[in-house]
C-alpha cells in the first residue's frame, strides 16, 4: 500500500512539474510568430519590469518580466548602453519579451 501511494505521490509531482503549462513566457498564439529586435538599451525600469531598447531605425518598449536571459543574470544588471537582441511576441498589445540576449558592443 506505501508503494502504491508514493508511486502516486511522485507521478503527480511529475506531471505538475513538466507540465508545459509551467512556462513563464507566453506562448504565441496560433499564427503569431516570435519576431526579433536587436539595439541598445535605452531605459531599464526595474519597477515595471520594462526595458526600453533603441534601433538606428525605431524604438520599442518590452515587458521583461517572464523573459529569459541569456548573457545577464537578473534583469538588474541590464545597464544603459548595452546591446542586446529581444525575440517578442505582441501580447494583449505589449511587446513581451521571450528572451533577452546580451550580444557584443560595437568596436
Amino acid at each position: 500500500m506505501r508503494r502504491l501511494v508514493l508511486s502516486i505521490c511522485i507521478f503527480v509531482l511529475f506531471f505538475f512539474i513538466a507540465s508545459p503549462g509551467s512556462t513563464l513566457t507566453p506562448q504565441p498564439a496560433k499564427g503569431q510568430k516570435i519576431e526579433k529586435f536587436t539595439g541598445k538599451v535605452a531605459a531599464v525600469n526595474l519597477q515595471e519590469s520594462t526595458l526600453a531598447v533603441q534601433s538606428t531605425k525605431s524604438g520599442m518598449t518590452f515587458d521583461v518580466k517572464s523573459a529569459k536571459l541569456k548573457g545577464y543574470d537578473a534583469i538588474g544588471n541590464i545597464k544603459e548602453g548595452d546591446r542586446v537582441t529581444v525575440n517578442y511576441v505582441m501580447h494583449e498589445g505589449k511587446a513581451t519579451a521571450r528572451t533577452l540576449t546580451k550580444n557584443k558592443p560595437y568596436r
